[in-house]
């Protein structure tokens, strides 16, 4: 009771400075940025004084650490609650008052243990994960919707676009709704089944909460695959003669994996941080990993474990997982399922000693089958493409969105070519036939996600995520076996510098994303405003700032030739959602730069002009009529005069016609404007003029 009562005493009078800080700092910065300078202070004077006064432990940099690991977990618990009761509607000046009713009982619990207990060697690994834990969480806590899934998924899918848009009231909408989706878009209804119930019943900060679990949750998952793998790849590079990785690399795989995923991985923003692209992406991975982790271990050969105990419920938990997982995304789930017929073949005069590996495998492909019999997938795979043109994104794909697998085919080669003569080099050649043939079922599941990826016709950055992570893994497995624990510890040091330097601009660029929304959604609010005028950052002003909008930045408001919506189309499907979302019976976005200049200059875009990022066209017309087309023609191009992979993309006619997706006429003080996006650089380079009917 003692021990209590002068934890009270400083409990107080920490969260007296922590909640003075947070009310003296509002008025000139975010919420969350003030109840984190606030917490930072008053951790500082509650070490001190929890140390000497309330537990009488003294100090040292292990209870530092273990201090700052409990207070790492209360933040996150604490700016949680926060933004919750912000978001049901307390105001932020009284907002951390509730949180510290529900926080504090718990810090008590967390501090106390910090202080009392023996640092253990595990102790690092879980204090990164919860830093990266606090910098995802504040990542994800700027995230705001963007005009096209984000506003879709908040209605009941309709299988015609022209149909009114319908609210979401209950179970019955919902189901319908992923039924019309599996019929018409694709097989991935679990994830999808989950985004909408999270998009239409939930307040935003649950899922800003729960994508930063999944993350932490991944890079603990993918760890654990990769340090608790047996096998004998390694056994030959061991000085102890040990096989598997030491548990003291955790830390040195938990910091590869999480460089990779927010540095060197393409599409981050829109499979990490974007919500309709996390439940397409990082969920389902999430959900495949917890299942090949599984909490049985690991065996040599499966990707699946094999020690376990015939009757432990939790193996019905993974049956179940292996159903659900199966049925998450096919660009992942069929890799793993080719990946499981192989080991299924190899090992089939065996298979009576893996019945509850077996029972995982086949209900996971079930899964598989599930998602890919979708009528919809089957519609969209086609999409009228010709094999060349697949070809041609694929090869596109590869050079710009695939990365970490080129650099563990690079590594792989580097690998083979120092064997040699001498026993070192004889050694390392030993141990990567064993490590290839150790995990010869990855790399089959790679070798499938690699086809997919080069043969979907697509470009999107995203794409790549699967085959990737693959090799991430893969990767990570080669190198913490092959590397000397002095390169492991530079390794970790120079990829925690590069994350620390990729952070700062990626959450500038958030926040002004985020800052972008809310001066638009503002405008929303207003009554009888339908014309949105939306604030696009410049291009070309800062190239490092550029870099980091394309790649930690799904925007909220896009214009251009390759965007799935069209902001100055009232019609278009994801602004009628918008629309109904405010309560309005047409909303219109143009980029503020459009709107200010036509307001400003009588004689703005009386001529056909691009924007100032050069995304769209808008010209001035003398009478309000219907535009049924709009077509370039094109000056002659000498096909002999490009270079080759220009050549690859020229387009071979003399006219283009837009499809009617990328034009509309819109009205601004009452002047109409045709506005159409930019085409593709082949065609772009050679307009001579412009003709509208």
């Amino acid at each position: 009771m003692k021990e209590m009562s002068r934890f009270v005493v400083v409990g107080l009078l920490a969260t007296a400075i922590h909640y003075a800080i947070y009310y003296v700092l509002l008025p000139y910065m975010s919420h969350n940025a003030a109840f984190t300078v606030g917490y930072v202070v008053s951790f500082l004077c509650n070490y001190g004084l929890s140390s000497k006064f309330t537990f009488r432990v003294g100090t040292s940099v292990q209870r530092f650490v273990s201090f700052g690991l409990s207070h790492a977990t209360n933040y996150f618990i604490q700016i949680i609650l926060l933004n919750l009761f912000i978001g049901l509607g307390v105001s932020e000046q009284l907002a951390p008052l509730p949180v510290y009713v529900v926080a504090v009982p718990v810090n008590y619990l967390m501090v106390r243990f910090a202080l009392t207990r023996t640092s253990r060697e595990g102790d690092g690994y879980w204090l990164f994960l919860m830093v990266v834990g606090f910098a995802m969480l504040w990542l994800n806590l700027m995230d705001v919707p963007t005009l096209s899934d984000d506003m879709i998924y908040r209605f009941a899918w309709q299988t015609d676009d022209t149909a009114p848009v319908e609210t979401i009231g209950g179970l019955g909408d919902l189901l319908r709704s992923q039924w019309a989706h599996y019929m018409s878009v694709n097989g991935r209804f679990i994830p999808h089944l989950l985004a909408q119930a999270m998009l239409v019943f939930a307040p935003p900060v649950v899922l800003q909460v729960a994508n930063t679990l999944m993350f932490v949750l991944l890079i603990h998952l993918s760890t654990k695959w990769v340090c608790s793998r047996e096998g004998g790849d390694d056994k030959s590079l061991r000085n102890d003669g040990t096989t598997g990785t030491d548990k003291r690399d955790c830390l040195h795989v938990a910091v590869m994996v999480t460089m990779l995923l927010f540095v060197v991985f393409r599409g981050f923003r829109t499979t990490m941080v974007w919500g309709l692209g996390s439940f397409n992406y990082l969920w389902p991975t999430v959900a495949v990993m917890a299942l090949l982790v599984g909490s049985w271990g690991q065996a040599p050969d499966p990707m699946l474990g094999q020690r376990s105990c015939p009757h432990d419920p939790r193996h019905y938990l993974l049956l179940l997982l292996a159903l659900l997982a199966g049925w998450t995304h096919e660009a992942l789930s069929l890799p793993v399922s080719i990946a499981f017929v192989a080991w299924i073949v190899v090992n089939r005069k065996s298979l009576h000693k893996h019945r509850w590996t077996l029972a995982c495998m086949f209900l996971f492909m079930a899964g598989t089958a599930l998602c890919m019999l979708s009528p919809g997938i089957w519609n969209r795979a086609g999409e009228g493409m010709s094999l060349t043109s697949r070809m041609v994104n694929g090869a596109v794909n590869a050079i710009t969105n695939v990365r970490v697998t080129w650099v563990l085919v690079i590594v792989l080669i580097v690998m083979w070519r120092r064997s040699g003569i001498t026993n070192p080099l004889q050694r390392r050649t030993e141990f990567l036939r064993a490590h290839l043939s150790n995990h010869r079922y990855e790399y089959i599941a790679l070798t499938v996600a690699l086809a997919i990826t080069l043969l979907c016709g697509t470009t999107l950055e995203r794409v790549a995520f699967f085959a990737d992570f693959i090799a991430m893994l893969l990767l990570a497995r080669i190198l913490m076996v092959a590397m000397s624990g002095r390169a492991k510890r530079i390794m970790t040091c120079v990829c925690c510098g590069i994350m620390l330097l990729a952070y700062i601009p990626a959450y500038m660029v958030r926040a002004e994303n985020a800052d972008n929304w809310q001066q638009a959604e503002q405008q929303m609010k207003e009554p009888g405003r339908e014309l949105i005028s939306v604030r696009i950052p410049r291009e070309g002003e800062n190239k490092v700032m550029d870099f980091f909008r394309e790649h930690y930045v799904n925007s909220s408001f896009d214009f251009g030739f390759y965007c799935s919506y069209m902001g100055f189309d009232a019609n278009d499907i994801n602004m009628r959602c918008a629309a109904r979302l405010y309560g309005k019976e047409r909303l219109t976005f143009l980029p503020e730069d459009v709107i200010e200049r036509i307001e400003s200059d009588s004689t703005a875009f009386t001529t056909c002009t691009l924007d100032r990022n050069r995304d769209l066209y808008v010209w001035r017309m003398n009478n309000d009529r219907d535009v049924k087309n709009v077509t370039f023609v094109l000056n002659d191009e000498d096909l002999s005069k490009l270079m080759p992979h220009q050549r690859l993309v020229a387009y071979q006619g003399n006219e283009y016609e837009l499809d009617d997706f990328n034009f509309e006429v819109v009205k601004v003080d009452g002047k109409p404007f045709l506005v159409f996006t930019k085409p593709t650089t082949n065609i772009h380079r050679r307009i001579k003029r412009v003709t509208t009917n």
